[in-house]
């Protein structure tokens, strides 16, 4: 009772004030009520969400205060050094805001203005993927320019969310081979037809192989590991004997963590993993919302868009090592499904990652490694799209010529 008498003048203000607005508030909303449709909306404002922000607020300030005048000196400077801090990054945040701001608005000179493809209508959701291709669809990836479509891919996707790889020759369409393909966009092929991904140029050039396509944009090893152990895809495939194909880049080290910059991106629509059991368990998003509100407030940050940063702000060694574990489960995966140790691991061409230590990793795990990253110089304009920052028909084509003469070589086809 001593703390109440002590501060009733301040109480008695805060429910003065608290009084105040909700009469407001219950003012507008009665006339936003009579005068508009009754859905609490007044000219594109919530009056509903603005009364309780400007509640929680004022709580959240006068308990603040009844804190630093009732507890001892050193919990006031505790309380005092913590909310210092907060504000001096919120300040940083907003002058950086400015500052970025200001870099982004359009220069007086007309420029072509591109945007797309609404990848958001390409997927649907997945208890244990996240993301899916939508089944038994046909996403259209369009790149626009200045509002209108400049070119429009069409992408067709079976029953099993597995991108359509179409015959070379449609005149031999039994395969007695399978040839699975696990990876990324640059797998399922992004801003590519269904006759320019990887699983076709390797489907055309081994005329006994049958190709399935289990990539998608943004997909990881997670997602790779996902599938095999919550899905039969043993049943999906028509063909006892082929072998199994993962597709590497560096950028899958960031999935793999994720960082921020990945759990931004991806909306934490993906796998969560048990990194002990090498277990996939549900999505990332749910599982940990925690963690995931905290990745989406820093992916947010002005600072990190100003700067292009993302946490961590480089590999770390355990970063590779989880990288390679989830691979390695993979494998092992595929192993305990098809009854064959036939799955090789492709280190795409990355001109930019040659001290990569995953190279070292995998072989360390036992598993089968092409290391392809000499093979062409890569990002480079010979072998990249001019309207998009993936791979070309050409760079597809030439990584399966070179992985077809290989697994010949040793005996796999």
């Amino acid at each position: 009772m001593r703390f109440f008498e002590k501060n009733k003048t301040l109480l008695a203000r805060f429910g003065f004030f608290i009084i105040v607005i909700a009469l407001l508030l219950v003012i507008l909303i009665g006339i936003e009520f009579f005068v508009g449709n009754g859905d609490g909306v007044w000219f594109d404002y919530d009056l509903r969400l603005i009364g309780f922000k400007i509640s929680t607020w004022v709580v959240s300030l006068v308990v603040l205060l009844l804190l630093i005048r009732n507890v001892s000196p050193l919990i006031q400077n505790l309380i005092l050094s913590f909310f210092s801090v907060v504000f001096v990054i919120l300040g940083i945040e907003m002058f950086v805001g400015w500052i970025h701001d200001a870099g982004q608005k359009p220069s007086t000179q007309a420029a072509p203005l591109y945007a797309g493809p609404a990848y958001e209508s390409s997927y649907a959701f997945d208890e244990s993927l996240g993301r899916k291709p939508i089944p038994n669809h046909t996403f259209i990836w369009v790149k626009t320019l200045d509002g209108k479509p400049f070119i429009q891919i069409p992408m067709k996707i079976d029953s099993f969310s597995r991108r359509i790889t179409p015959f070379a020759d449609s005149s031999q369409t039994v395969r007695s081979k399978y040839a699975l393909f696990f990876g990324c966009s640059f797998t399922y092929g992004d801003a590519v037809r269904d006759n320019e991904t990887m699983p076709y140029y390797f489907q055309k050039h081994n005329a006994d192989v049958q190709a399935y396509n289990y990539g998608f944009f943004g997909y990881s090893p997670r997602h790779s590991l996902a599938r095999l152990q919550n899905q039969n895809i043993a049943q999906q495939v028509a063909q006892k004997q082929g072998v199994g194909i993962y597709t590497y880049i560096e950028d899958h080290v960031n999935r793999a963590i994720p960082s921020v910059g990945w759990i931004g991106m991806y909306d934490g629509y993906f796998p969560d993993i048990d990194e002990k059991t090498m277990k996939t368990q549900g999505v990332y998003r749910f599982l940990h919302p925690l963690k995931y509100r905290f990745g989406m407030m820093l992916f947010k940050s002005r600072v990190r868009q100003h700067f292009a940063i993302d946490f961590p702000l480089a590999y770390r060694p355990q970063d590779y090592e989880l990288t390679a574990n989830l691979i390695k489960a993979t494998a092992e995966e595929y192993e305990k499904q098809f009854k064959n140790e036939d799955f090789y691991v492709i280190l795409y061409p990355d001109a930019l990652k040659k001290d990569s230590p995953m190279l070292t990793l995998l072989k360390e795990r036992g598993l089968k490694v092409l290391d392809y990253r000499k093979l062409f110089p890569y990002p480079a304009k010979q072998y990249q799209l001019t309207y998009d920052g993936h791979p070309n028909p050409e760079a597809h084509r030439l990584l399966m010529e070179k992985l077809t003469k290989d697994l010949k070589q040793q005996g796999v086809l």
